[in-house]
């Protein structure tokens, strides 16, 4: 069974996220600057030699990145065949020996679980997040392995998606909705000498087809199900894990955070990431 939209993926295939003009210029991000280094509970568990499955990768940054940076025996599926192809071109110009598949991550099934897997803004955009989180902690973590998940924040997203929403309402042309996502990201994301990779990312946060929403309050009993524990989040900026009333609070201040962001002309998407390990038994 799967819970993949067609719409979801007819979107990507006209353009991916994140994508640039051409695939050096990928490249050419990669070499210069490590992504991973915004993660840093994910740079901890990424040794040489671990084994990495990213699900939903697109056009490949993270298992590129993983595999050039830090030389993990990377792997991404994606069921987008348009951006798998780009992100095996790239790391064909890394010289890296990433693995690339196209595949429904619902319906996946690896030959051997993996040490560290990631998905990092996917699985809201499916018919069932929490489905797409049981499916890839079950079948694809070894145990004592990590999962890092990223995920929408039902908060920290609405003053940013009702912000767009009453600009589409009042008739807003796409083009205008376009020059006021680059208004308020204009000092976040290097698209200004890339127009491929701006609209991407516009694309991407204001006419996507479908997302919801979540928060870890409402996770963290899928982890404790799924014998998980929480190592960090993003909530409180990679701190000590932070009890459950200590996440009641910081979620409470997202949407505050969004609200400010918007007032002072910054771009906040409202986003959210945590660590965890499948505990290990025996």
């Amino acid at each position: 069974m799967t819970f993949a939209r067609c719409d979801v993926l007819e979107f990507y295939r006209e353009l991916p996220f994140n994508y640039r003009t051409a695939a050096e210029d990928h490249a050419r991000a990669v070499r210069n600057s490590n992504p991973l280094k915004a993660y840093p509970p994910l740079l901890g568990v990424l040794n040489p030699g671990c084994r990495l499955l990213d699900v939903g990768c697109g056009a490949g940054w993270l298992v590129n990145a993983s595999a050039y940076h830090h030389k993990s025996k990377a792997t991404g599926i994606d069921f987008n065949p348009v951006a798998i192809a780009r992100a095996k071109e790239v790391a064909t110009r890394l010289a890296v020996e990433a693995i690339f598949e196209v595949a429904d991550l619902f319906t996946y099934q690896p030959e051997a679980a993996f040490d560290v897997v990631t998905s990092v803004g996917v699985l809201h955009h499916t018919d069932d997040c929490v489905a797409g989180i049981r499916h890839v902690a079950r079948t694809m973590v070894r145990q004592g392995g990590y999962l890092f998940i990223g995920l929408y924040h039902a908060h920290g997203r609405k003053p940013f998606i009702d912000h767009f929403a009453a600009l589409k309402d009042a008739g807003a042309s796409e083009d205008l909705l376009f020059g006021e996502f680059r208004r308020l990201a204009a000092g976040v994301g290097p698209w200004n000498d890339d127009e491929v990779h701006a609209r991407s990312w516009f694309r991407d946060q204001v006419l996507h087809p479908h997302e919801t929403t979540h928060t870890l309050a409402e996770i963290l009993p899928v982890l404790d199900d799924l014998d998980f524990s929480l190592e960090s989040t993003s909530l409180n900026r990679f701190g000590p894990a932070p009890s459950r009333g200590e996440i009641d609070a910081l979620e409470r201040e997202f949407e505050r955070h969004g609200q400010r962001a918007l007032s002072e002309g910054r771009y906040l998407p409202g986003f959210f990431v945590f660590l965890a390990r499948r505990r290990p038994h025996g």
